[in-house]
């Protein structure tokens, strides 16, 4: 080797060690900054790869009626979930799936191409099970299932209103979902999978565990909510009806037991059905109430000590001037007591005791009664019905009123309203949450009823008693029951059509309770627009005493001695039936105009009257027993009122007299004075007002 190569070599051998040494360096320096300053987000990446992060259903919250059966419930089901990024061909992948599922291709193509889905796309939710060996078979990489939890409502169109349905993302969309909707859904936990080059989890990890919701225990009973939508469907259909409610309510606690409504829909397919029958009508809609609006104020005169349950009214002949105006009644009644003015529904008698207690103090009432505020109820979309304010008063207002008419009210008002008749005076707060559970089934909370007294329980009993007379001999004469004696009051509205009054659209209603004397249920019926039999005591009593007899029977309230039998031959007349509704009753226009009047009366104001068809003449009763004189009333197709205990010693109307089938006699008996036989002796206080007629 020469001396020149020999000097060379050393400083190429340096260069090139430099030269390594740097390299090394910088390799060490990129190992530093990969695996210690950048550790967490390469971290990071290499899991986003390896692992995917999805959430973990949480069961939504069961809801149980008040025997712990399952009225809203869950199940597991399978969505069909693409990451478009990952598949190969989107075009056969969509081809496959559209065929699988049933899915429009060109649809699901257009939806897989789209740039802002390629990370993640829904195919299809819910699928049916059959479908997801289907769809694995296709065995397109990119394409997975994934569970999630279904709404599902065991008993399809029960309580459907009431309940109300959970749309598809999961949330509630009408009644107590809606309502309860947080805290009925649960808490959404966390999964991590381990994936395969093509996207195959095959290993999991729960990093948050799911909760499920909250679950309720209604005062719902499953049982007399089913015998409340039979009987109600039956009503509807027979009249040919436009619909109907009916509420079935424990008198001294305010637990709903049943609510329906009908047309209903069912749950499970919500979506399939028109939206106006997704409305709760019985605290959503409100309407005039007609006669059953009458004990709102004669419970009122009577708590106000205006009048007393034996002061004869006098009803003037079934006619009331007021100005230039004329109010009738449906038959031209003398003197009734208060009594026999709910008995009869005379609406001259009601509108006396509403003119008694003047606008002030009967707008005072209506507000104590509840009326013009929201119950309470949970349940979303109540509206507070409708009490004008006194200013807006006509001078025809206090007599309409007492009646029914220029209010506005909802079938759940007005059934708290006279289930105050029934629980001794007191205004409850109805409500159908009971309790709500954790999913140990440990209590989170109670509801506790909330009650609030109206009038004195000695007002509620004389009310009360009225009110049995019209099941035993007013208008509600097809609300009796078997076994057990109830009480209730008819009505028959008209409906108001295009700002007036319509002639051919009424809502026939009866509310009663039971058993007496010490009732456990109020119940409600309303029958919208029914055809050809109009009558609340023709229409709706009969579907009340099936739903009354059946629910006692369910919550085992064991009967009464059976009551006496009515002779098959006594029938049930139109004019009876007719007590409770008075077309047109008042010269002024309906709720939704108040200060125009109104049109289409006769020339005097005066309202046409409604005749009885049928005429006997009443027998003397003098001396007879009390058992005689109603067994002869029963023959005659006669109502009775009677006072006292004995031998009758007066009656109204006089002997002789002409009057149409299915009028009121007034009978007065008497036991005979001690030491002096044969002397029969009347109240000194009934004397002096039968001295008064």
């Amino acid at each position: 080797m020469t001396e020149r190569g020999k000097c060379s070599n050393p400083a190429r051998v340096a260069l090139l060690i430099g030269w390594i040494s740097l390299w090394g360096v910088a390799i060490l320096a990129r190992l530093v900054q990969i695996q210690i300053l950048q550790h967490e987000e390469y971290s990071r990446q290499a899991l986003r790869s390896q692992q995917v992060t999805s959430e973990l259903f949480a069961p939504r919250g069961i809801i149980y009626d008040a025997r712990m059966d399952e009225l809203a419930a869950n199940v597991a089901v399978s969505t069909v979930a693409a990451e478009p990024m990952n598949i190969d061909d989107l075009e056969a992948a969509a081809r496959g799936l559209a065929s699988v599922l049933d899915l429009d291709f060109e649809e699901l193509y257009a939806r897989m191409s789209d740039p802002a889905r390629r990370r993640f796309l829904i195919v299809k939710r819910r699928i049916d099970p059959k479908d997801e060996s289907r769809v694995e078979a296709l065995g397109i990489s990119g394409v997975y299932l994934y569970e999630e939890s279904m709404r599902v409502y065991p008993n399809c169109e029960l309580a459907s209103q009431t309940l109300g349905f959970v749309n598809m993302n999961g949330d509630g969309g009408a009644g107590i979902e809606l309502l309860y909707d947080r805290e009925l859904e649960g808490i959404q936990g966390q999964i991590t999978f381990e994936v395969d080059a093509r996207r195959r989890p095959f290993r999991g990890k729960v990093l948050v565990p799911s909760r499920q919701g909250n679950s309720l225990i209604l005062s719902l009973d499953r049982s007399i909510q089913y015998i409340a939508e039979r009987e109600l469907a039956a009503g509807v259909e027979s009249t040919r009806a436009a619909g109907g409610t009916a509420i079935v309510m424990e008198s001294d606690s305010g637990r709903i037991l049943a609510l329906a409504n009908y047309p209903g829909f069912n749950s499970n397919a919500y979506n399939e059905y028109p939206q106006e029958l997704h409305r709760n009508r019985a605290v959503t809609d409100y309407f005039e109430p007609g006669s059953t609006f009458k004990v709102v104020v004669a419970a009122a005169a009577l708590e106000q000590g205006l009048t007393r349950p034996d002061e004869l009214i006098d009803c003037q002949m079934g006619a009331l001037r007021i100005g230039r105006h004329v109010f009738h009644d449906h038959k031209p009644y003398g003197y009734l007591t208060f009594t026999q003015v709910l008995e009869n529904s005379s609406n001259i008698g009601a509108a006396k005791l509403g003119l008694r207690l003047g606008d002030q103090r009967l707008h005072e009432a209506l507000l104590h009664f509840g009326f013009g505020a929201k119950t309470g109820i949970d349940l979303p979309g109540e509206i507070p019905g409708l009490v004008r304010d006194l200013r807006n008063w006509s001078g025809l207002s206090a007599a309409a009123i007492s009646f029914g008419q220029e209010v506005g009210v909802t079938s759940l008002q007005i059934l708290c309203a006279i289930n105050a008749i029934g629980n001794g005076g007191y205004r409850v707060r109805p409500f159908f949450v009971d309790r709500v559970v954790d999913e140990d089934g440990n209590l989170v909370r109670a509801t506790v009823p909330e009650r609030t007294r109206t009038m004195r329980e000695e007002t509620a009993a004389a009310v009360r008693e009225a009110f049995e007379g019209v099941v035993l001999r007013g208008t509600a004469r097809k609300a009796a029951l078997e076994g057990y004696r109830a009480a209730g009051k008819t009505g028959t509205a008209q409906k108001i059509d295009g700002g007036r009054y319509s002639s051919t659209k009424f809502i026939a209603s009866f509310i009663g309770f039971a058993p007496l004397p010490r009732p456990r249920i109020s119940v409600l019926v309303q029958i919208d627009e029914p055809k050809g039999r109009i009558y609340g005591g023709d229409v709706s009593a009969p579907i009340f005493s099936r739903i009354a007899q059946e629910a006692l029977m369910q919550l085992r309230i064991p009967p009464d001695q059976p009551l006496p039998v009515r002779p098959e031959r006594i029938r049930s007349v139109t004019a009876d039936d007719s007590g409770d509704f008075l077309p047109d009753a008042t010269p002024v226009l309906p709720i939704t105009s108040a200060t125009e009047t109104s049109e289409g009366l006769s020339q005097d104001g005066t309202v046409a009257l409604l005749a009885a068809e049928e005429s006997v003449s009443v027998p003397d009763f003098t001396t007879m027993s009390k058992r005689a004189v109603v067994e002869r009333c029963q023959e005659l197709g006669l109502r009775i009122q009677t006072q006292g205990e004995g031998a009758a010693i007066m009656q109204v109307p006089p002997s002789g007299t002409l009057v149409p089938v299915g009028s009121v006699c007034n009978v007065v008996f008497a036991r005979s004075r001690p030491g002096r036989a044969g002397a029969p002796m009347a109240p000194a206080r009934l004397q002096a007002s039968a001295g008064k007629r």
